[in-house]
């Protein structure tokens, strides 16, 4: 049987992460969390998804914090992030890439571009993985 990709959402919209795991959970396995510190402390247990998909502005920890987080982190760094937010600033947009996510998405977002950007960066993970 193939492997199924696992994706964490993080986002406290709890109709955001239902319409994510929606578009998603056709192909993946979808995790939901409803901020930056649930999320930390699910993976902190041992959870190690393919890919996160997380929104910007959320209580605890935002989601510059957490992405700024898990980028430094010895276990959690090389996991694809996509950011997915309400702000309409390109200073936001830029900080996020220089802190080195894969792709960001403002709201609303076409849901055929995020299914496809997800394709994209989970196949370039699995042959990132077959060459290594």
């Amino acid at each position: 049987m193939e492997h199924k990709y696992k994706i964490l959402i993080v986002d406290d919209d709890q109709a955001m992460c239902q319409l994510l795991g929606r578009l998603l959970e056709r192909k993946y396995d979808v995790v939901s969390k409803n901020d930056g510190l649930s999320a930390i402390q699910w993976l902190s247990e041992g959870n190690i998804p393919d890919l996160i998909i997380t929104d910007l502005d959320m209580p605890n920890i935002d989601g510059e914090e957490f992405v700024d987080n898990l980028k430094n982190s010895g276990f959690f760094g090389d996991i694809p992030l996509i950011v997915i937010t309400g702000y309409k600033s390109k200073e936001k947009r830029i900080v996020c890439f220089r802190l080195g996510i894969h792709e960001y998405f403002e709201k609303p977002f076409n849901p055929r571009d995020l299914v496809f950007s997800v394709d994209v960066i989970l196949k370039h993970s699995l042959e990132k993985h077959k060459v290594s």
